[in-house]
């Protein structure tokens, strides 16, 4: 497939819509599917500027604060990948647009048998925050899938910002906008690896937890109230910052099947819970970790000098990388991006997510991660 990125500031979506096109036709005389990152700052209605200003064609798009174009990181943007497909790939769509009460729907159900139908294409998962709900939903979707192995779904929770109070980490396609549920986009006929990079390691005690629901965690070792624990970690600090923790996040340490280590970090505290990125687990055990700027970037070269062995000549590379990695990151998170770009002939597209959605290391389940870097090496059959 002939694939390229590009990306436009402009004040406006439509103009940034206007001044991407003139770029691609440039490039383009026909193209197959577009691929949309958009700053949620832009805040018109998305479906209805692109299909003003591209017609009648194949797209999806999504939210995302930071997206990646190749070796750059975009801000305040719209970052597209163009797809013109040489070979007999084609790209289907599936999609749920609500999933919060999904234990009073046939959602899962109905995504369950959609990827059991097609369990030969490779599959890119962009999910919504839905209130906290998408981990959960993950956890029971994973039970549903009933081929193996299960290697070629992965993808990342868009990234939003919280506007006229309520969180926009959105999908949209065709006349749909999805505002609490996910996107999933199917390519048939192609062949794809993927590389999970991680660079944390855990440290210190090990505690057991006592009492959690879904992502909040209560409890650990009986009757100790973790968010007591965490307040001592900041203590002494001005103005201490739920951020900062970012920096030591906890380690799951009794998941044997982990594709790299579960880790979850911390959205918020309060004075009986600690609020985390992602659902954990009533008996677990977990430690604190850590990990350097340089730790991160290490792992990172390591994870693509083996995929690159696994794929050669791809035509385009995917990166969904955590937020909270890119906070520890701080100037070196350009670095990331050029690592996987540089590694690879082909073009890079991606954002910064709010949670990336992998297998685990027998290939069994999906899970959620936090703080890791998927990297998707994909090419025409």
């Amino acid at each position: 497939m002939h694939t390229k990125v590009y990306s436009s500031s402009n004040s406006s979506l439509y103009l940034s819509l206007k001044e991407l096109k003139e770029s691609l036709k440039k490039d383009f005389e026909n193209i197959d599917f577009l691929l949309f990152s958009i700053h949620p700052e832009y805040s018109c209605d998305v479906n209805e500027s692109i299909q003003e200003v591209f017609g009648k064609i194949d797209y999806a798009a999504f939210y995302a604060i930071d997206a990646f174009k190749n070796r750059e990181i975009t801000n305040k943007a719209v970052t597209v990948t163009a797809f013109k497909f040489e070979k007999n790939t084609k790209i289907k769509k599936f999609w749920i647009e609500d999933i919060r009460n999904y234990e009073n729907s046939d959602s899962l159900q109905q995504t369950a048998q959609y990827l059991n139908n097609n369990h030969k294409d490779f599959h890119i998962i962009l999910a919504s925050h839905a209130e906290e709900r998408f981990g959960c939903f993950l956890v029971k979707l994973s039970e549903n899938i009933n081929y193996n192995p299960v290697n070629n779904i992965i993808g990342g929770i868009s990234s939003g910002m919280v506007i006229d109070n309520e969180l926009r980490s959105w999908q949209f396609t065709n006349d749909t906008t999805i505002k609490n549920g996910f996107l999933i986009l199917s390519f048939e006929n192609v062949e794809a690896d993927i590389g999970i990079s991680l660079g944390f390691k855990p440290y210190g005690i090990t505690y057991k937890i006592s009492k959690a629901e879904q992502s909040k965690l209560y409890t650990v070792d009986g009757h100790i109230k973790f968010s007591e624990i965490v307040k001592r970690l900041q203590r002494g600090i001005e103005n201490p910052d739920p951020k900062y923790l970012w920096y030591l996040p906890l380690n799951i340490l009794d998941e044997q099947d982990g594709y790299v280590s579960t880790l979850r970090i911390i959205e918020r505290i309060e004075d009986d819970y600690v609020k985390l990125f992602g659902p954990v687990d009533e008996g677990q055990h977990f430690k604190l970790s850590f990990a350097t700027a340089d730790e991160l970037i290490n792992s990172d070269i390591e994870t693509v000098n083996i995929l690159k062995e696994k794929m050669k000549s791809p035509d385009i590379v995917f990166n969904f990388s955590c937020v909270a990695r890119q906070y520890i990151l701080d100037d070196k998170q350009q670095k990331e991006i050029e690592i996987y770009a540089d590694a690879f002939d082909a073009p890079l597209f991606g954002f910064f997510t709010f949670g990336e959605i992998g297998p685990d290391k027998m290939h069994k389940k999906l899970k959620l991660y936090n703080e890791t870097s998927l990297i998707i090496a994909m090419r025409e059959k």
